[in-house]
């Protein structure tokens, strides 16, 4: 059944902003002092701006958000996901617990093998069902679906050994619904997991996946975290016709 309740969004970009505008639900926004507000907000929607990177946060979070009683609390930037999580958990609302972020974010063994170049996966998790939306190179510049869609890029022996890889990584860390953004690399065969974080990536990453395969990690997240569960959320990759434009 969606969810129509307030929405809660901890350190939202414009983009986010602006998508969560458009799907009708009254939105509240919790930024850092300085954030610019005049994009943010319309008639539909709330503002508050907090430290949420200390103790002061969790105050916050019972004094003021708890009587909103939002339906669900999220955030979609590298700073923002901890504490979204800290306040899913003060307020018993739907998300992925403090612990599974900090193991998705938690610098993993190892480093990175001599001359090997990273690549950035980006995922979307329904369930603890994982889709692998797309693969970035780091630097690149990509402008056709070929050059980011998983199942159009790589052979079926790179495409299963790295989602593989890709699948116990976000297993292990317990992620289960939402987002990830994943820095490895391949090579010889070997996949190594640099990073994660439990995000869609910058708005231009965002923007780019969605352009070139046709899939919007930021609405998914939004929707689902309203409620809204998409059965083709967590199918194989696929460009859309017009996903270049």
């Amino acid at each position: 059944m969606p969810v129509y309740g307030r929405l809660v969004i901890v350190d939202a970009s414009v983009r986010t902003a602006r998508i969560a505008h458009t799907l009708g639900c009254h939105t509240v926004f919790v930024q850092r002092p300085g954030a610019p507000v005049h994009d943010l907000v319309d008639d539909f929607s709330g503002y508050y701006s907090v430290d949420f990177t200390g103790q002061a946060f969790e105050e916050f979070v019972v004094e003021v958000l708890s009587p909103l009683a939002p339906a669900a609390i999220i955030s979609l930037s590298d700073d923002g996901v901890l504490p979204a999580s800290i306040a899913n958990s003060l307020l018993g609302t739907p998300g992925s617990p403090p612990d599974v972020v900090r193991r998705l974010i938690a610098d993993p063994p190892g480093g990175k093998p001599d001359d090997a170049e990273e690549s950035y996966a980006y995922t979307f998790s329904q369930a603890a069902a994982h889709r692998w939306v797309a693969l970035l190179d780091a630097g690149a510049q990509p402008t056709l679906p070929e050059h980011v869609v998983p199942e159009r890029r790589l052979t079926v022996a790179e495409r299963d050994n790295i989602g593989v890889s890709l699948t116990q990584f976000l297993d292990t860390a317990g992620l289960e619904d939402g987002p990830a953004r994943i820095r490895f690399c391949s090579r010889d065969g070997e996949v190594h997991i640099l990073g994660a974080t439990p995000t869609a990536g910058t708005d231009e990453e965002a923007e780019l996946v969605r352009r070139l395969t046709g899939f919007d990690l930021t609405r998914a997240t939004i929707d689902l975290a309203r409620g809204i569960a998409d059965d083709d959320a967590t199918r194989s990759a696929r460009a859309q016709e017009g996903a270049t434009r």
